[in-house]
């Protein structure tokens, strides 16, 4: 039975033989057994290795885009991520932009910290954001803050706390102005003495000489100026009983005589100033385009705020504008973001932001720009923005104005003396910076 399987191999191995090759897959032999295989006449070719293939150019994936929180005014919005995505095509940073009003954002910012989500990488917004976004630990120190004489002092002082700069200063605003109504005032008081003067002058039936947001810190932080007076002292720490509070106390008193009966509220003086019932207002930028919108009843005029006692341009504060880093960003997307920042401070992106969105420019020298002096506002702000005060970030300054706001209705309504006022928006502000 074993026999014809040998039999029909040697046949088969006599055949290859006389073929000339022979190639055998088998079980390996045994030693004994071992078949030395016969040599071709014709050698068989070497195995060469297959040829290396090209590999394809794998294309470098493009960079993921810095998230941009945009917080602004929603009638300037558009304008506003217009900008942005402009300037971050010139310094070749792609960005993705989402837009928002102030409150929005911080309180998603709020809502998203609490979740775990990660903060957008840069947040556009004015010094009132950046002291809230600071406080919850989400923006980082500026790495190469621009020289003190290129940008305003006011927006410098806003960035700043524990001696770092917290934002890139972009541009400024929330200025006072001084508006008229050009059918009840042929030229605007240039002096606080003038001012009065026009306002008494101007006074009577159903008519107000100005109007004015009576009881709210950023006014009185104008009639403080006219006085050489400030709320902070040198170590940062509310400065509210002094001599120079009491006299901008008593010229508030002064120059409230000449407005709305009291107590009357900012809505309802600017109502009657739109309406022509006020021949002046000391007002913000923020009021200036329904100003403008009433053609009907009002023909505006913008002047710079009156001289102080010293015969300077006397200045109420200005709210910083910046770009603030995400505390989470990698050197990588730092620099980019920095980039961007760079580009907004190039002196034509300045003029731009004069010019598309209302504001006064960061840059000392942009203020000669025709964007700024060519604009009846921001010609009339720039008057007194290289002496304006900051609003810096920290907790006294908030004390003092929380102070201040408490504090003057019961002055205004004659319940206190100036004196009396003066002390006790000290002891308020003191117990809340200490607090």
């Amino acid at each position: 039975m074993m026999a014809r399987p040998v039999h029909i191999l040697l046949i088969v191995l006599a055949l290859l033989t006389a073929c000339g090759q022979a190639e055998v897959v088998a079980p390996s032999p045994s030693p004994e057994s071992a078949i030395v295989p016969t040599a071709t006449s014709t050698p068989l070719p070497l195995p060469t290795a297959p040829p290396t293939a090209t590999p394809s150019a794998v294309p470098t994936p493009a960079p993921e885009p810095l998230t941009v929180w945009a917080a602004g005014d929603e009638t300037r919005r558009d304008a506003l991520t217009l900008l942005l995505a402009d300037a971050a095509a010139a310094a070749d940073v792609p960005v993705r932009i989402v837009s928002a009003s102030s409150d929005a954002m911080i309180a998603r910012l709020r809502v998203d910290q609490i979740d775990g989500r990660p903060p957008p990488d840069i947040i556009w917004g004015d010094g009132n954001d950046l002291a809230i976004l600071r406080t919850m630990g989400l923006i980082r120190p500026v790495r190469q803050p621009v020289s003190a004489d290129a940008a305003l002092p006011a927006v410098i002082t806003g960035a700043s706390a524990d001696n770092q700069q917290w934002g890139e200063s972009i541009g400024a605003q929330g200025f006072l102005l001084l508006f008229y109504n050009k059918k009840l005032v042929e030229n605007p008081p240039r002096t606080i003495d003038a001012l009065i003067a026009t306002a008494r002058a101007s006074t009577g039936g159903e008519r107000v000489g100005l109007v004015a947001g009576w009881i709210e810190a950023r006014w009185f932080s104008l009639w403080l100026d006219i006085k050489n007076g400030a709320m902070l002292d040198a170590d940062g720490m509310p400065a509210l009983d002094t001599p120079a509070v009491v006299a901008a106390l008593e010229l508030l008193r002064t120059v409230r005589r000449y407005g709305p009966t009291p107590p009357s509220t900012y809505d309802e003086g600017e109502r009657l100033f739109r309406r022509g019932r006020a021949a002046l207002a000391i007002d913000g930028d923020w009021a200036l385009e329904r100003y403008r919108g009433l053609t009907d009843t009002l023909e505006l005029g913008i002047a710079p705020l009156p001289l102080t006692d010293r015969g300077t341009p006397a200045s109420a504060p200005l709210t910083g504008v910046y770009l603030m880093y995400s505390a989470a960003l990698d050197d990588q997307r730092l620099a980019q973001a920095e980039a961007l920042a760079a580009t907004l401070r190039e002196p034509a992106w300045q003029a731009r932001i004069a010019r598309d969105l209302g504001m006064l420019p960061a840059s000392i020298a942009a203020l000669s720009d025709v964007a700024v002096t060519n604009d009846p506002a921001l010609a009339a702000a720039a008057v007194s923005a290289r002496s304006a005060p900051g609003i810096p970030p920290t907790h006294p300054i908030r004390c003092a104005w929380d102070a201040i706001e408490v504090e003057l209705p019961s002055f205004l309504l004659g319940r206190r003396t100036a004196a009396e006022t003066a002390a006790a928006m000290q002891r308020r502000a003191l117990t809340c910076a200490q607090s």
